[in-house]
């Protein structure tokens, strides 16, 4: 137990060594940090926005105007036993002409043309395990030959681009944090071997009366380790600070445009693994100075498991 509290009050004075240094490594790892935070942020809601509109898939069936109780009872007995179907809305024509004079307010329109020539329809909302564009579509040819359907209209193409834009985000992001993953880990790794360097008149004594290799290294380790840690935490914290702010912005500017309270924050175990993600970039960053300083200041050096 003396040993670790002497490798971390040394790790802790490493940090301290140069505090204008250490201050700034900080702040530049914990705004690399927060980068990828704000790609997950960003990603977090967009699924969170393609989720809610899969759950209000629905598709359109329009009936001739031919088509007498007869057929149109054989369609609604249809949609009430598939099991595929959540639920179903039938509208008439008159139902319909009601729905367009409320939306639109354009009466003109519809005595220009005459009688009412808006279909009765059905509005059918599919389940959740059949929103996918092959399964809706074998959903719709179901209801496609029932007589007296005159077309089957649905959305498949603006669902078959909200998953491929889900696709390329996840690549997107997969890139990004590889970058920062190399990023955190080389600064960290360069922190560490100025350090190392500022104390090896120390380590050489050290080496001089015993010590080896593996408690030399083990205050830099921890150093890495912390290093990475509190880069982290003060990733999650301007993280915080950046999605109020925006959301803020959002709801004043934009609200007459959409809806943005809405949006949500990291939860607690992506914060927690974001923190966990700086310390152990930290430790293998250090790790890898730590292994190429002590191979070159000693050619003999082979790491050790233990």
């Amino acid at each position: 137990m003396r040993q670790f509290y002497y490798h971390l009050k040394t790790a802790v004075e490493n940090i301290q060594l140069n505090q204008t240094m250490g201050f700034f490594s900080l702040i530049s790892l914990g705004l690399t940090l927060m980068l990828f935070g704000v790609f997950l942020l960003f990603y977090g809601n967009v699924q969170g926005f393609v989720q809610t509109m899969r759950e209000s898939v629905q598709f359109s069936i329009y009936l001739k105007d031919s088509a007498d109780q007869n057929a149109i009872h054989k369609i609604k007995e249809g949609l009430n036993d598939d099991p595929r179907i959540l639920s179903s809305t039938y509208i008439s024509k008159e139902e319909a002409l009601k729905i367009f004079n409320e939306s639109f307010h354009d009466k003109e329109l519809i005595t220009r043309l005459g009688e009412n020539p808006l279909p009765a329809s059905f509005e059918v909302v599919v389940k959740a395990d059949y929103q996918e564009a092959k399964s809706l579509e074998a959903v719709i040819r179901t209801f496609k030959v029932f007589p007296g359907v005159e077309e089957v209209q649905y959305g498949s193409e603006w669902l078959e681009n909200l998953n491929t834009f889900l696709s390329v985000l996840r690549l997107i992001g997969v890139g990004i944090g590889g970058f920062l993953a190399v990023t955190v880990t080389t600064n960290i790794a360069n922190t560490v071997r100025l350090h190392f360097y500022n104390r090896r008149e120390e380590i050489e004594i050290m080496k001089l009366i015993g010590a080896t290799h593996g408690f030399i290294k083990i205050p830099f380790f921890i150093e890495g380790l912390l290093m990475g840690a509190m880069s982290g935490l003060i990733a999650v914290i301007l993280l915080f600070f950046l999605f109020d702010y925006a959301k803020g912005y959002l709801d004043v500017s934009l609200g007459t445009m959409g809806r943005f309270g809405d949006l949500q924050f990291l939860p607690l175990n992506l914060l927690f693994a974001l923190m966990l993600a700086g310390s152990v970039l930290g430790g293998v960053g250090s790790y890898i100075s730590l292994n190429h300083l002590l191979r070159l200041r000693n050619p003999d050096y082979v790491p050790k498991s233990h």
